[in-house]
């Protein structure tokens, strides 16, 4: 039987398809996020909004969006949970950005690791979500993993644990939202805009930013923020609101394995053993994880 079209017009299919190639994007844009290491990270941050909300803009404007964003403004429910979403949201391109710019990427795809699993404890709390027994066994050797972290860690690993958080209550209240993806996208960036845009302005006028500088290069980088992360945010909000949380959860994980790789290979950053023995608890974690999906499907 042909599976039913969700809200935005994807089946769940094609939802998991366009969620492979966000999380790939999102996984590689380190790449590009390393190309700005002399900009601070709430600079960047502002700039992404910036810019992703003049290229989201142009795209609802030639798909005849705006009445839906405008319909949006008037929803209190959807406004309220759009509203979280933009803080929320907020707090966690901050935290991964600097956390790519001063080489800690291994740190925040450790973090990402651990979204799938809050993901799917809020699917079973909030969303009638059942979990296999396996996966609840992945689940507990992942949380094993994270305790290890903590434990001797030395301090709270801030890094790898403000990017789950973040991340996963992200796609939690964006399940609320009853706004298409692109409207709601704007939405959630022109509320966080008063503060941020308002920083840029800011930078400008005391000549401490780096737009229009001088620097062209610079220029085009910080323009092309809004492209590297408005054009896969925009296939994001789409896949999370056409797919169940479990299956979100699962392809939740091509994000950090990317980054894992890049932050061994490309960037070379360090391992010590008890970080790998963290990784292997949650790889574990996450085999058993993804068994139990299968199986259970």
């Amino acid at each position: 039987m042909e599976r039913q079209a969700e809200p935005d017009g994807l089946s769940q299919n094609q939802g998991i398809f366009l969620l492979f190639c966000v999380y790939l994007a999102f996984g590689l844009s380190p790449l590009y996020w390393n190309l700005l290491r002399g900009v601070s990270a709430f600079e960047l941050v502002c700039h992404r909004t910036l810019w992703s909300s003049l290229f989201v803009a142009l795209y609802m404007l030639a798909r005849g969006l705006f009445p839906a964003f405008f319909q949006a403004l008037r929803d209190r429910r959807d406004l309220f949970f759009i509203s979280l979403c933009s803080l929320i949201h907020l707090l966690n391109w901050w935290i991964y950005i600097w956390a790519v710019t001063n080489d800690k990427l291994l740190e925040a795809s450790m973090g990402h690791y651990i979204v799938p699993m809050i993901s799917t404890v809020l699917g079973f709390l909030f969303f009638s979500e059942r979990p296999s027994m396996l996966q609840w066994k992945g689940i507990v050797c992942a949380g094993i993993g994270v305790l290890i972290l903590l434990v001797n860690y030395g301090a709270v690993p801030w890094v790898s644990l403000g990017v789950a958080s973040s991340a996963a209550l992200f796609a939690f209240f964006r399940k609320y939202a009853k706004v298409s993806a692109a409207p709601g996208m704007l939405l959630e960036m022109l509320i966080s805009a008063p503060l941020l845009w308002g920083y840029l302005l800011w930078k400008g006028l005391t000549g401490t930013g780096h737009f229009l500088a001088g620097d062209l290069s610079m220029d085009l980088l910080l323009i092309g923020c809004g492209l590297v992360s408005g054009v896969p945010q925009i296939g994001l909000t789409l896949g999370i609101r056409s797919v169940p949380m479990i299956s979100l959860g699962v392809m939740q994980y091509i994000l950090p394995t990317t980054g894992f790789l890049l932050g061994v290979f490309v960037m070379h950053e360090p391992i010590p053993p008890m970080k790998l023995l963290v990784f292997l608890f949650i790889w574990a974690g996450v085999a058993l994880y993804l068994i139990g999906k299968f199986r259970h499907r």
